[in-house]
């Protein structure tokens, strides 16, 4: 059975960072390609926020549908299985689980040009992603 907290405390999590990573949005190109802290502070957010959506993924996966793996990518995936998220919200936020490792694992180079432009763009996934969680999660209750 999901654990409400757990629930809870992730989609506040997942609010702050997004909150943070908007903050960010009103850097110029400029300013965020100039400032290695900067860069390095986005990046992070963006592991964190990408971190607790996974986070909560996999909770609710295994608690409701039985998941037994370690992937977010499959996690993800039976959430959208089972209508907890639309296609389109899985398949962002799969791209995005990528993203994360990329960061975190720096496989290859990170190119701060493409971190602003993901910045810039790849935002509304973790609105739509908690407001599709929450819904789900009240009507099961």
């Amino acid at each position: 059975m999901v654990d409400p907290a757990v629930v809870s405390r992730k989609l506040r999590q997942i609010e702050q960072y997004h909150g943070e990573l908007r903050e960010k949005q009103d850097l110029s190109r400029d300013q965020f390609l100039d400032n290695v802290t900067e860069q390095r502070a986005v990046e992070r957010m963006f592991e964190n926020a990408i971190q607790a959506c996974v986070d909560l993924a996999k909770h609710v996966a295994t608690r409701e549908f039985g998941y037994r793996g370690d992937g977010s990518k499959e996690a993800i995936e039976r959430l959208r299985e089972n209508g907890v998220v639309t296609d389109d919200t899985a398949e962002t936020l799969v791209d995005a689980a990528g993203f994360r490792n990329v960061l975190a694992h720096q496989y290859g180079e990170i190119e701060p040009d493409a971190v602003y432009e993901y910045l810039q763009s790849e935002l509304d996934v973790y609105d739509t992603f908690s407001q599709e969680l929450a819904e789900w999660f009240e009507q099961r209750e």
